[in-house]
């Protein structure tokens, strides 16, 4: 397994789907997973084939989603640099991709020691709207281990205006609503993840440093999908966020 980062990274270089772990190594634990992403996304730091680390995402936050994909908690996963896309603009892209909408949190100081639900807000300095582009980009249906091990769908996002202020549980009464060619597509609020958004910042921030990351300033993090992901198909799209703004798009 020591070599399976290699293999995605080639993949990637190529255009070709990440292989399935679990395929080759049935018996692959999501510890093996994770040990196997820190190293692809050290080779993907180093060939800057997709830029810097700009953050931190929490995937698969659903107990019944968990359950599908044989695992007993969320995961996580890093995003980098050049997964930005501009709003307004029309996405061209270059593999099935999954829209989630989702709320960002930029962090204000350096994170390196286990927060609380109390305590998290402190560490955030503004919030906004995201359009999360999760491609898990592997060759087979996946399971848990493989989503960990290619980065856990880790591909682009979309970032909205930021809120500078403090966060509180008031985030989660946040109504969100997205759209495809003005047909509206679901409505949910914001809260409607794990027991709230600060819940889900917590878990996020304690498991990236548990896998052995720093968390800086200016680096921002994503809480993982609130209501259904969207898959992409050719059309105009909108996720309006209330108070915290609209995220428009298209795609080719």
């Amino acid at each position: 397994m020591l070599d399976w980062s290699n293999r995605l990274l080639t993949s990637l270089q190529n255009g070709q789907p990440y292989p399935n772990l679990s395929t080759e190594h049935p018996s692959a634990s999501v510890t093996d997973a994770y040990a196997i992403q820190k190293q692809f996304v050290s080779q993907l730091t180093q060939s800057q084939q997709w830029g810097d680390i700009v953050g931190f995402k929490a995937a698969v936050t659903a107990q019944q989603a968990q359950q599908a994909m044989g695992l007993e908690a969320g995961i996580v996963g890093v995003l980098f640099a050049k997964g930005a896309r501009e709003a307004d603009s029309t996405l061209v892209l270059d593999r099935p991709v999954l829209f989630e909408t989702e709320i960002g949190f930029i962090v204000g100081k350096t994170i390196n020691t286990a927060v609380t639900v109390d305590n998290v807000a402190e560490y955030i300095r503004a919030y906004m709207p995201v359009i999360e582009l999760a491609a898990p980009n592997l060759a087979e249906r996946p399971n848990g281990i493989d989503l960990i091990a290619a980065n856990s769908a880790s591909y682009g996002f979309i970032r909205g205006t930021q809120v500078s202020s403090q966060i509180s549980a008031d985030i989660d009464t946040t109504q969100i609503r997205q759209r495809q060619n003005d047909e509206e597509l679901y409505s949910v609020q914001a809260g409607a993840i794990m027991a709230g958004q600060l819940d889900a910042l917590t878990w996020l921030i304690n498991e990236v440093l548990d896998q052995g990351y720093e968390i800086k300033p200016e680096q921002f993090l994503i809480t993982g999908t609130i209501g259904p992901m969207v898959p992409a198909t050719p059309g105009r799209y909108s996720a309006d966020f209330a108070q915290l703004g609209e995220i428009k798009f298209a795609v080719a």
